[in-house]
């Protein structure tokens, strides 16, 4: 099911990646991440997108997200020939650290990584309650001339599921797409970037399960990935995902 919560979209969008539009470009680039019990049903959500560098593929999210556990798989596609949702099962996610603003301390950094193989593909694949599949497509794939530093000038929107609802008797999981625009940049603080949103934030629960996600700006770059909101401050904040990229590419071979 999809939701829009924000109903601002520029008048004359640009294409971008894929022949997408920023409307699209945000609808489709969030990786649904899949949190796993015991029994090996969902028990937590969270969002992701992928990158490659130097031929490789990497799924990123944000560490709160996985954290340092391994019981996490993304969402592909739902097969509806073995009526079955395939997921790609993933290892423990890599992190950086870094020192504490003394330097007498290690800190985790809000981002982390996980290969995948170069040529693995994720799908956009939006049903309703009836098992029709309204939807269906690829999802985009970014490089580094993707990424780049917020502006004030730019408007941001990101996208991920939220309100998860486990339906036992279907053995099933429903979730809501949510898709939010207008975001405008404000300031880099305590290694962060932040949004002010355009209207009153709707608390938290409007926006679980996207941590993680790309925030987008309308020229087509990702300048970060959500981490969490203030209700008082009307605020989104997100990664600084232009530091953690230059390590990261650093550091492969």
């Amino acid at each position: 099911m999809e939701s829009e919560i924000s109903s601002w979209i520029p008048n004359n969008p640009v294409v971008f990646i894929k022949n997408m539009n920023w409307h699209e470009l945000i609808k489709y680039s969030t990786v649904q991440l899949r949190k796993l019990d015991d029994n090996g049903m969902p028990c937590g959500i969270g969002s992701g997108c992928l990158l490659d560098i130097k031929n490789q593929r990497f799924l990123l999210t944000v560490f709160h997200v996985p954290k340092k556990l391994s019981k996490w798989c993304a969402q592909i596609k739902f097969n509806e020939e073995m009526q079955k949702l395939e997921v790609l099962f993933l290892n423990k996610f890599s992190f950086i650290a870094d020192f504490s603003e003394d330097r007498r301390s290690i800190k985790d950094v809000e981002f982390s990584f996980h290969p995948i193989r170069s040529d693995f593909t994720f799908y956009f694949h939006n049903r309703n309650w009836e098992g029709k599949t309204l939807e269906l497509m690829e999802r985009p794939v970014f490089t580094l001339e993707d990424i780049d530093e917020p502006n004030k000038e730019t408007y941001y929107g990101f996208s991920g599921d939220i309100q998860p609802t486990i339906i036992p008797d279907l053995n099933a999981f429903e979730t809501n797409l949510h898709i939010y625009h207008g975001l405008k940049y404000d300031r880099f603080q305590n290694d962060m970037h932040y949004f002010k949103m355009p209207e009153n934030h709707p608390g938290h629960d409007l926006f679980y399960g996207c941590s993680g996600a790309p925030i987008i700006g309308e020229d087509g770059k990702v300048v970060s990935l959500v981490s969490g909101g203030c209700i008082k401050s009307n605020e989104i904040y997100g990664c600084n995902l232009q530091k953690c990229i230059r390590t990261l590419n650093h550091f492969i071979e």
